[in-house]
């Protein structure tokens, strides 16, 4: 069962819900067009749902709301879906952060740095050096033959006899040539020192290539990670301006339902002070007329 009530200046939905004994939820249930439990306006008309009972206390067994209808919708603070996506977008870049700078070119400079350290110094051996051996045996091959034309023509000066002139003058000849293979050695020892030098230099260029290719790759890493962090800033910017912006929407919120909750505490403060007032009149002129 329910009553058409046509609210009056002063009323309000908890004063009757104690009236009628139903609650302020029942109420505003059965009146959809009450879009906020803390007002409702003079003149409209309100359908209260009492349960079968219209008198001014509570059945047994009915629940009756003790909260005044100004301490409720009070609002609280829930993020929005733009910064719940705000904060999601973070949480995938933080997962996507680069990680350190790993060279793929450390060992092989290393190992090159290693071997220039550690490179013996220059030392030069006639008898390890092939080129010297070959020169050698052209030179003493070259050294006998022309020892053996000297001799063989001093035995023919000798009506083909040897002599001594003959051994001696073969001997020069073929010291001639073992001299001009001494001659080659300088030449031979700078050519070995040549080549050391331009292994060493050879070690300094590969490594020289590694490390502009290191630097290059470092440089691109550098790039990578500057990119990544102009993003997370620009994310993290929209994140704390939308938080900002919609913390503040719901401080003001808070605000306005403060106000309102202590214009609606004093309006029922008045309302009581005022009921209190006509039923001590009503108890006065009871008294004055019994």
């Amino acid at each position: 069962m329910a009553i058409k009530y046509t609210v009056k200046w002063g009323d309000t939905l908890w004063d009757l819900s104690r009236k009628y004994g139903v609650s302020i939820d029942a109420i505003v249930k059965a009146n959809k067009q009450i879009k906020d439990p803390n007002w409702i306006y003079t003149g409209d008309t309100l359908i209260i749902p009492t349960g079968g009972s219209s008198s001014g206390s509570s059945s047994s067994g009915s629940s009756v709301s003790k909260t005044p209808s100004y301490e409720s919708g009070k609002p609280s603070y829930k993020p929005s879906n733009t910064l719940s996506s705000l904060e999601k977008q973070l949480q995938q870049l933080e997962a996507q952060r680069p990680s350190e700078y790993n060279s793929q070119y450390s060992e092989q400079i290393s190992q090159l740095v290693n071997q220039i350290l550690n490179r013996p110094e220059f030392s030069y051996d006639l008898s390890s050096d092939p080129l010297y051996q070959q020169y050698r045996q052209q030179y003493m091959q070259a050294g006998n033959l022309a020892m053996r034309d000297v001799q063989g023509q001093s035995a023919a000066l000798t009506g083909g006899y040897g002599s001594s002139y003959a051994t001696t003058a073969g001997s020069q000849a073929y010291s001639q040539y073992l001299s001009q293979l001494n001659e080659r050695v300088p030449e031979l020892y700078n050519a070995a020192y040549s080549r050391y030098e331009s292994q060493q230099q050879a070690l300094l260029d590969q490594m020289n290539t590694l490390m502009n290719m290191d630097s290059t790759a470092y440089q691109q890493y550098r790039d990578q990670v500057s990119d990544y962090q102009k993003q997370l800033d620009y994310y993290k910017d929209q994140y704390r301006a939308q938080q900002e912006q919609e913390y503040k929407q719901y401080l003001d919120k808070l605000e306005a339902w403060q106000e309102d909750r202590e214009y609606g505490y004093q309006k029922t403060q008045d309302k009581q002070e005022q009921s209190r007032w006509e039923e001590e009149m009503r108890r006065k002129w009871a008294q004055l007329y019994q």
